[in-house]
């Protein structure tokens, strides 16, 4: 199989590759060209090769969804990962929260920067060439007061240690 590279050490694969896809019979693929590619491409040339130069191998969590398999997942209908702008990390060696800080130093181009739940990190970019919004935020699970409901995951803005949040379950 060739696999399509979209930086030096980042390959197109690592973007479609969906266990609960697979499991669903949802189909993963980027068309080239297409603007889920350039996304893609622009994704690691602006923020994960930096990183991986840095930190080292990072592991792609969750990359590109279509809306079929973002639906499935409970992700937002204005998930950026359904038009290639966004990736769920994660780099061995390194905290969730270690990487975010990394990335909101280092990185001038990212567009969402969120720890999530202590356990990944999801970046994002806006688009072809644009600045972003460079929004960093911490997203934590709240304890529901009534019995057998789920926890609400809550954002708040910059980065924290989970144990930092008195409200985090």
């Amino acid at each position: 199989m060739n696999r399509i590279k979209l930086s030096k050490n980042f390959y197109l694969d690592e973007f479609t590759r969906s266990q609960t896809a697979v499991r669903a019979g949802i189909v993963v693929e980027v068309a080239q060209p297409s603007m889920e590619f350039v996304y893609l491409q622009e994704l690691c040339e602006k923020v994960l090769q930096p990183l991986r130069d840095a930190l080292g191998p990072v592991q792609i969590t969750s990359g590109y969804r279509p809306p079929a398999l973002n639906k499935l997942i409970g992700g937002s209908p204005r998930s950026q990962h359904q038009v290639g702008q966004a990736a769920d990390i994660v780099v061995t060696g390194y905290t969730p929260l270690q990487v975010a800080r990394w990335i909101a130093e280092n990185i001038p181009g990212y567009d969402q920067l969120i720890h999530e739940f202590g356990e990944w990190v999801h970046v994002s970019i806006s688009g072809l060439h644009s600045k972003g919004r460079r929004q960093v935020l911490t997203a934590y699970k709240k304890k529901s007061r009534i019995p057998g409901r789920r926890p609400k995951t809550v954002y708040v803005p910059g980065l924290f240690a989970l144990s930092d949040l008195p409200e985090a379950a």
